[in-house]
């Protein structure tokens, strides 16, 4: 049984318990829009990673650099298509927008100093820890379109889970040869947006600078959003959506180093309470010595 864990503040806590009743059995998490995240190169970042891995595979298949889809990515020719494309259709809201994820962080790490500091307030803050399994159960049963992702970001690669994925992309480009060898134009095109979908958003947004790694970070992406609500961050709205979470996912909640953690832990105690939560949710304080 896997954990993972959303770094946050007490106050975050109670906004997410501010529907929970004895009908309503759920917190409610914010996924933020992958366009107004903290670090706005990070997507850049994966989508460069990913194109570098198409151009490996294309030299393994010895693929003539004028027809490379590496080429095709971005050149300006695919943004006139997809400016057209948003043009033509006849919800452009829903052309624009629908393929823009919208993204939850977790980590792997449960009682991490930079996490903390980053995270945490600073150390303040608490880690409420979930039944990785159990959420991805819950999420799945939502919808069979699949609206949630959860995975692992990747920040090296030279892992066997990234050649399993570098050997899929393969094997969808060598299909897409198959196709190109006396299949129509349309049949081919739509192949080649099949693997520029695939790169930009399965594999893109899961990747990260190595500099990132002690971060263990694990994304929970929403796609097809229907409700969206906006918040205020420095000026700016920033566009994000409520996820059901079921307290049932919930295994421990840590209290950050620097917190009052004797005083925390009775008052989450007499907030579980309160709200009739089950007791069986481990409050627990950090093992880490750090004044902040």
């Amino acid at each position: 049984m896997s954990s993972i864990y959303h770094f946050t503040s007490v106050d975050a806590l109670l906004g997410m318990l501010k529907d929970f009743s004895t009908e309503n059995r759920n917190l409610k998490m914010w996924a933020t829009s992958a366009m107004f995240l903290n670090d706005p190169s990070e997507y850049g970042y994966g989508k460069e990673v990913s194109r570098n891995l198409l151009r490996e595979i294309e030299d393994e298949l010895e693929i003539d650099e004028t027809e490379r889809l590496s080429n095709l990515m971005y050149s300006d020719a695919m943004k006139r298509f997809f400016a057209q494309f948003e043009k033509d259709s006849s919800s452009i809201p829903t052309a624009i927008y629908d393929s823009i994820p919208y993204v939850m962080s977790f980590s792997l790490e449960s009682d991490s100093l930079p996490m903390w500091t980053s995270y945490g307030k600073n150390g303040n803050g608490i880690a409420i820890g979930i039944n990785r399994e159990a959420l991805e159960k819950y999420l799945d049963s939502l919808d069979d379109n699949k609206t949630f992702t959860i995975r692992n970001c990747h920040y090296g690669f030279d892992s066997n889970e990234w050649l399993a994925i570098k050997n899929s992309i393969k094997y969808q480009y060598e299909l897409m040869l198959q196709t190109a060898n006396g299949g129509d134009e349309g049949t081919v095109f739509a192949k080649q947006m099949d693997i520029i979908r695939l790169l930009n958003n399965q594999l893109s947004p899961f990747i990260k600078h190595e500099g990132y790694r002690h971060e263990q970070e694990v994304k929970c992406k929403v796609y097809k959003a229907k409700e969206i609500k906006f918040r205020e961050s420095r000026g700016s709205l920033i566009p994000y959506v409520e996820v059901d979470i079921p307290i049932s996912c919930i295994e421990k909640i840590i209290i950050g180093p620097t917190a009052d953690a004797e005083r925390t832990q009775i008052s989450l105690e007499i907030l579980m309470r309160s709200r009739n939560i089950d007791s069986n949710i481990k409050i627990v304080p950090s093992k880490i010595p750090y004044r902040g």
